[in-house]
């Protein structure tokens, strides 16, 4: 899926196709067609400019036809956390964060502070 995203000025076309996946989540291996299934894939997505500015997103997908496909954008922080949520620890985000530390002192749920 190709789509273009503004933050502010800057305008970016993510497409899943070509960006790098960070999670996929589960398909159905049922053909069964009453078999309703949805799931969410971290895509990361590198700008070709100078800046190499990194856009995270959420592709929104179904196997229902009537339901239609989204791509959100993310920050770092909350991509991480999605992340995490899915046992997942990933370093390409900052670890100076207060929820970094918590994690790694043991805790495992940031909404549980």
């Amino acid at each position: 899926m190709k789509q273009t995203l503004y933050d502010g000025s800057r305008r970016t076309t993510v497409n899943t196709r070509y960006d790098e996946c960070l999670y996929l989540a589960p398909r159905p291996v049922s053909d069964q067609p009453d078999v309703k299934v949805t799931g969410k894939d971290l895509y990361m997505h590198v700008a070709a400019s100078q800046e190499k500015s990194v856009t995270y997103y959420l592709h929104l997908w179904s196997t229902s036809r009537t339901v239609k496909e989204k791509i959100l954008p993310l920050s770092p922080s909350m991509a991480d956390r999605f992340l995490k949520s899915r046992g997942l620890d990933c370093n390409l985000f900052p670890k100076n964060d207060p929820v970094a530390n918590l994690y790694a002192w043991g805790y495992g749920i940031a909404e549980e502070f």
